[in-house]
């Protein structure tokens, strides 16, 4: 008798925890870890949107709270913008706020990509894609970006989430492996462990062994496909990539092979 009501307990419990899992909706809670508010820089005004932590506990907040870049990007890169103009029309933060996250929660886009990442890691109702490391540094050497030419003949470089090459030469788009590749390179742009910033300053000094044009604009598109390259033979950035996986690779997407 005993055993019997235990083993009804434990199914019970089980039962609990596997509907709660089941019911991780994330998109009822994308006010509990993004905000919104419009600011003011040289007269003009512009929106602020950011992923923040959250407070309150939840089935996805440990997955928030560990990937706030993570997210941010997904936020910056696969949500629509079509809104901005009448968003910032808006005088009341509050409006301003609650037009927001009912256009949020009406974007197919940003809502198929959330879904999709709690429904591969929290739920794992879905499988994770499968990775191979040249897939992973042909994303991730495209943050890695000289902007421009300058008159002296210097090159100006950048490692920026919105200003890189992946639009212009990604026809299919890997949210997640971008997001993860860029987060895990801000992490580590000035690290101890990694310096992200050291090996790009030593690549840029490559790029100067060898004359890569006359034309201004030709002369970048050399540079930078040499630059792609160049991160590409980066030992440091595809250890970098491989501990920073490990590190994450419970809440992470896609499962990453040694090919």
């Amino acid at each position: 008798m005993k055993k019997s009501i235990l083993m009804l307990v434990i199914t019970t419990i089980l039962t609990i925890q596997g509907y709660g899992q089941n019911q991780c909706d994330i998109r009822d809670h994308y006010e509990d870890f993004i905000s919104i508010e419009k600011a003011t820089y040289n007269e003009n005004d512009y929106l602020i949107k950011r992923v923040i932590e959250t407070k309150g506990k939840s089935c996805f907040s440990q997955l928030v709270n560990n990937n706030t870049v993570f997210i941010d990007y997904l936020l910056t890169n696969f949500s629509s913008n079509a809104n901005y103009q009448s968003l910032l029309n808006q005088t009341d933060s509050m409006d301003l706020r609650n037009s927001y996250f009912e256009d949020l929660k009406r974007d197919s886009m940003f809502n198929s990509v959330m879904t999709e990442f709690v429904s591969k890691t929290i739920e794992k109702k879905a499988e994770k894609d499968t990775l191979a490391m040249d897939d992973l540094l042909n994303i991730a050497v495209k943050y890695f970006s000289i902007l421009r030419v300058t008159d002296e003949g210097h090159y100006a470089g950048k490692v920026c989430v919105g200003l890189n090459d992946i639009k212009k030469t990604e026809i299919d788009r890997k949210p997640f492996v971008e997001a993860f590749c860029f987060s895990s390179i801000l992490k580590h742009y000035q690290s101890e462990e990694f310096s992200m910033y050291e090996e790009f300053v030593k690549s840029i000094k490559e790029l100067y062994k060898v004359n890569l044009g006359i034309d201004k604009d030709e002369k970048l598109l050399r540079a930078q496909g040499a630059m792609f390259l160049l991160m590409r033979n980066n030992e440091n950035l595809k250890k970098m990539l491989k501990a920073e996986y490990e590190r994450q690779k419970d809440i992470m997407p896609f499962l990453l092979t040694e090919e």
